[in-house]
Order: structure tokens, then sequence, then C-alpha cells
């Protein structure tokens, strides 16, 4: 005999299907597109439905494109078959035009707050490639006169100074104040014959460390040398920078200085969500940085 408020075997199998209906209704409308969404809503709202869902995250695949973006001055673009043309006259309009893609990574696939990967046994970095970005060679003629690269640290700058529409600098906005006001080293540079990644990752529930222990064993950079140095402090509670260096693999506390040699790979701080997270950060495609990371998963389909 049931007790009064106890549930049947019958309504427990009810309550399952109707869960299960919900997510498969959910799924179909994602597909079709209702309401005339963007590729980044469909994407944004996947992520979001993933992070709330109590059911395992193989039940809502994620629905996110990788866009191929072209920088360019004349409108063309002879590096990239078919992709978006953005239109640039200036320094500061490249600049914009790649903040305003970190941002949208960033926002799409949750703003740190959402954790979408579930709970991992082992840890890992799973990436999420948004943009595959290339310069037209107008580019490199009628803004840089001929000079075919310039520095990360010029693109950082911009990001520290300029201000989004919500009143936020984007690198606040990106969570990367505290770990970029303490980074002093080589932040590498930006070829412009060279195409790039915008990408962000996401670490499973486990420490941040395993993931970086595993980049040190799991890349064959232990002998080429990859350093990685936590640091202290911030709102966000966790940084970490990792370094190509002509060293031995090494931890230790503090801000990384004195590396000669050493190319920032990437930024690692900790999100609302409690995961570790790579925010929207510039890779050049399949570099050494690129591999450096040890993507588990790449979560955008091209």
């Amino acid at each position: 005999m049931f007790k009064k408020g106890e549930l049947t075997t019958q309504q427990i199998v009810i309550l399952i299907i109707l869960v299960v209906s919900f997510a498969v209704i959910l799924f179909f409308i994602f597909r079709l597109n209702l309401g005339k969404e963007t590729e980044q809503d469909i994407c944004h709202n996947s992520v979001i439905t993933r992070g709330k869902s109590i059911l395992p995250t193989d039940t809502f695949p994620l629905q996110c494109k990788r866009e191929y973006l072209c920088l360019s001055v004349d409108g063309s673009c002879e590096v990239m078959t078919k992709p978006d043309v953005i239109k640039v006259e200036t320094k500061d309009e490249i600049y914009q035009a790649l903040a305003d893609q970190l941002a949208e990574c960033w926002w799409m696939f949750g703003e740190g707050k959402v954790n979408y990967v579930g709970s991992e046994v082992i840890p890992d970095l799973q990436c999420s490639i948004c943009d595959m970005i290339a310069f037209d060679d107008s580019v490199k003629k009628e803004i840089f006169n001929g000079t075919g690269e310039f520095d990360k640290k010029e693109l950082y700058n911009y990001l520290d100074k300029t201000k989004r529409a919500d009143g936020q600098t984007y690198l606040d906005y990106l969570n990367l104040r505290n770990f970029l006001s303490s980074y002093s080293g080589d932040y590498g540079k930006i070829n412009l014959d060279k195409q790039y990644y915008s990408l962000m990752g996401i670490t499973s529930d486990v420490s941040t460390w395993g993931w970086i222990w595993r980049i040190g064993a799991g890349a064959g950079l232990v002998a080429g040398g990859l350093a990685l140095t936590p640091l202290t402090g911030g709102a966000s509670g966790f940084g970490a920078a990792a370094l190509l260096t002509g060293a031995k693999v090494a931890v230790a506390g503090g801000v990384v200085t004195g590396l000669t040699g050493g190319v920032l790979v990437a930024a690692v701080v900790r999100g609302q969500s409690g995961n570790e997270y790579v925010p929207s950060w510039i890779v050049e495609v399949n570099s050494p940085e690129f591999k450096a990371l040890n993507c588990d998963q790449i979560l955008t389909s091209s």
C-alpha cells in the first residue's frame, strides 16, 4: 500500500516520458530555427539548454557552427572561399572587428556562467572554435604599408581601453583584467599572411592543473619546453599563463617574469559556473600555440 504523496511506478514512467519528449521538442525547435534566430542565437540557446538540463549532456548536442571571416579594405578576399567580408580602413577598425568576434564567442558559450560539458573523470580542455579569420592582402598594403604583422599586445590594449554598449571594457567583459594586468611577457604577433581562430575553452569538473599537467606530459612539449605559471588574486579567483619557452616544463608561484623567448598561449580564468575557462582568444590556425592547448574536443562544426 502506497503512502500519500509517494510516486507510483506508472507516475515515474510518465515523468520520464515527459522529460524526454520535452528534450526532443527542444531539439527540433533549434533545428527548425523558428523565429528567425541567427546562428549565434541558436548556438547560445543550445549552450544554455545543455547547461540547465539534468539529463546527460549528450542528450542536447550543441548547435554551434564556425564562421569564416575575412577583414578587407577593398571588399575582396583572395585567401578564403565565400567568407563573410568585414570592411576595415584603419588599425582601430581591425581591432574593433576582432574585439566584437571575441565578445560574441564569449557570449555564445555562456560568458563563463554555464557548465555545458558536465562532469568528466579525466581532466581536459574542450575547445570551441567560433571563427576562422583571415586578412585580405589589401589590409597589409593599405593599412600596414606592406608590414606583414602586428603585436597582439596592441589588440589587448584596445580591449583594455574600449567600452562595449553595456559600459564594460572588452577586457572586463572577457574576464581578462586580472590576468593581463599581471602579465608582462610576450603576447606574440598576428601575421597578416596567416589565418587565425577565435576560440574559447572549458575544463571539465576536475582540477585545471590536471589538464595543465596533461599538456606537459601528453602534448610532446616536455623536451621542447612548456612553462605554465599560476597567477594569484583577482575577482575571477584563478589565472594561468601558458608559454612556449626554451626551458623544461616548470610550474612556479607568482607572476610570469623573465622568461625569454616565451610566447603567450592563452589565459585561464575561473568562471561563475565553477569551471575554468580559456576566455575568447586569438590563436593561429594549427600553430604550436594551438596544439599546446591540447584540446580534447572541438565543440563547433565547420
